[in-house]
């Protein structure tokens, strides 16, 4: 069977969303105030807001918190012929930088993206216009919708209200923390997860792997 595993990177595969790890640090005063901000409009005011050096920033993502278990399950998807993606709203430069910090390489990364000019950074939204939203810079849904006739079965894994459209036309749903509550309320199956163990442990099942 040929299947594409699309994992959530903010809150999925890290404990939490970068920006909100940032915010907490840097922006105490603009938590409340501008909190009704979203999408690309909260990050860039975050992100650049916070007027990090390029060497405090990469300090800042060496700290972010993530599943110890994601490497392996990266390897785990590799070896049984599954290919695997990650999707994400947020922004590429600090993914590809956790990633290469985890020993990760070669993972496909659909997301927005950033880069430091004059010695601050600057967010750069998505430019794909196949996979384009205003509001998010990326919309799943397309990217799903996109990769969907090119699989025998999708999987995904997500944690927030913005997984939801794009988890509701894959065949297998993974979640955790608000898109749980949001499935449950909309009476989908999926599987609630803590760990990418957890996944690893459902997929053996459910691809027969165990015999």
């Amino acid at each position: 069977m040929k299947f594409l595993f699309v994992a959530d990177f903010d809150g999925t595969i890290t404990a939490q969303d970068f920006y909100k790890q940032i915010m907490y640090r840097y922006e105490h005063n603009k938590i409340f105030s501008d909190y009704k901000k979203r999408g690309v409009e909260l990050l860039v005011d975050v992100l650049q807001g916070a007027n990090l050096t390029e060497k405090e920033f990469l300090k800042e993502v060496k700290h972010i918190p993530t599943d110890p278990h994601f490497p392996s399950f990266c390897s785990f998807i590799k070896k049984i012929g599954g290919d695997l993606i990650i999707l994400s709203a947020g922004c590429r430069y600090y993914i590809e930088k956790k990633l290469s910090m985890m020993g990760i390489e070669d993972v496909k990364i659909i997301a927005n993206d950033g880069v430091f000019e004059n010695g601050r950074f600057k967010f750069l939204k998505n430019k794909d216009e196949r996979f384009y939203c205003k509001t998010y810079g990326i919309e799943k849904y397309k990217v799903i919708s996109f990769y969907k006739p090119k699989y025998d079965s999708l999987f995904y894994a997500g944690d927030s209200f913005v997984d939801f459209k794009a988890c509701k036309i894959c065949d297998v749903r993974f979640a955790k923390k608000n898109l749980a509550k949001i499935l449950s309320m909309f009476c989908l199956d999926f599987y609630e997860f803590k760990n990418f163990k957890d996944i690893e442990n459902i997929l053996i099942n459910y691809l027969g792997l165990n015999g």
